[in-house]
């Protein structure tokens, strides 16, 4: 099983399992013909950002530039029409993709991008309907919008969706560290609100005077990876700075200590705030130093263990780890510097891990299914 995040909301079925199999283009091979760990699926793609998977087993990808794509069986990529404006730069634009969980009923999509300019910006989180027969969104509505705006950078935006009809968000800090402290500010936090945009009741900020009621978590630097395990609990990774990059297991209403506890050190070298623990501060599961940067995040369950599939940038890598016991307990490193920076990693409907490259001409690729099964790569025990 995984979570709604790694499914995007879809339901294993027979036809799906089938249908994505069929979206295996053509085997990478190695050197004299051996076989290498990935597959290609499709691509080019212009700077792709988020994978997610439809009921029938098409699959969405984002562009960051303002596109999105949709990939059928046996056909070219084709471009998804009637997204709103997108601001497009480094770190911003299109961000995440996610299907409800009752698609085939309701037909909606939901989508995290940045809106506004260099010098001031917002993450929105948009839904809208999806129309098979044009290739088209319609009648979007923007659900969230972030407060207050500020400059495009360390936006994060990954967005998971609940089968109860809750839509979580990662919101970074915008390199304005003393943010993700402030309840009275989005940035640096983990959102929570329902579907149809309102804020719940149960928020554990939404009674408390001056704060934004849609606060979860706060005291994130730059959450990049959101999903749900098979017990519904949530997780979180987030950069650091040189250093400190955090596995999160996320709790409504705690603070996860940045900027004042940090495992990472400022880029000069210098220490940051007042060390790595402090009472009433969450503690990561598992933190990197050298930072490996995560990106994307996938939740599997085999043999009783609880599986982590990251994606990374600096690390160039897809890091694997098990969890037993409430601990991490191993750690492989696979695809070192096969196909470089990897934005994202989903588990789609016939069970396998699919990942995007963070090129400007970035690949959707399967995970060959004994690789996933036994693991390929650099690996120590903890």
């Amino acid at each position: 099983m995984v979570g709604t995040a790694g499914l995007g909301g879809g339901t294993r079925t027979l036809a799906a399992v089938a249908a994505a199999c069929l979206l295996i283009c053509s085997s990478v091979l190695g050197p004299a013909g051996a076989r290498r760990p990935i597959n290609e699926v499709a691509g080019p793609f212009q700077w792709p950002s988020s994978i997610a998977f439809m009921p029938d087993g098409a699959i969405l990808v984002s562009e960051r530039v303002g596109r999105l794509q949709l990939i059928r069986p046996q056909s070219n990529p084709t471009e998804i029409s009637g997204l709103p404006p997108v601001f497009s730069k480094d770190q911003a634009g299109l961000l995440d993709i996610a299907v409800d969980p009752r698609f085939s009923e309701n037909r909606t999509v939901y989508f995290s991008y940045v809106h506004g300019t260099d010098k001031s910006s917002t993450v929105r989180v948009a839904k809208a309907k999806f129309d098979d027969t044009g290739n088209r969104l319609r009648n979007h509505r923007v659900i969230f919008e972030s407060t207050p705006g500020t400059g495009a950078e360390q936006v994060g935006g990954r967005v998971a969706v609940t089968a109860d009809g809750h839509v979580f968000l990662t919101l970074g800090d915008r390199w304005q560290r003393d943010r993700a402290q402030a309840l009275s500010d989005h940035a640096g936090s983990i959102v929570r609100f329902r579907t149809d945009g309102t804020v719940p009741k149960d928020n554990p900020f939404a009674a408390l005077r001056g704060a934004r009621p849609e606060i979860w978590t706060y005291g994130h630097r730059n959450p990049q990876g959101l999903a749900f395990d098979a017990q519904g609990r949530l997780w979180s990774h987030e950069h650091g700075p040189k250093g400190g990059d955090e596995l999160n297991l996320i709790v409504a209403g705690r603070n996860y200590g940045w900027p004042v506890i940090t495992y990472g050190r400022e880029y000069s070298g210098e220490a940051i705030g007042e060390g790595t623990a402090k009472d009433g501060m969450e503690q990561p599961v598992h933190h990197w130093t050298p930072a490996i940067a995560p990106s994307g995040l996938a939740v599997e369950h085999a043999g009783g263990r609880t599986i982590f599939w990251i994606s990374t940038l600096a690390g160039q890598s897809l890091i694997r780890l098990e969890l037993e016991s409430g601990g991490v307990t191993s750690e492989q490193r696979l695809l070192q510097d096969e196909i470089g920076r990897i934005r994202d990693v989903r588990i789609g409907p016939d069970g396998l891990l699919y990942l995007i490259s963070d090129h400007d001409e970035g690949w959707l690729y399967r995970l060959d299914p004994e690789v996933q099964a036994g693991g390929r790569g650099r690996s120590r025990r903890l």
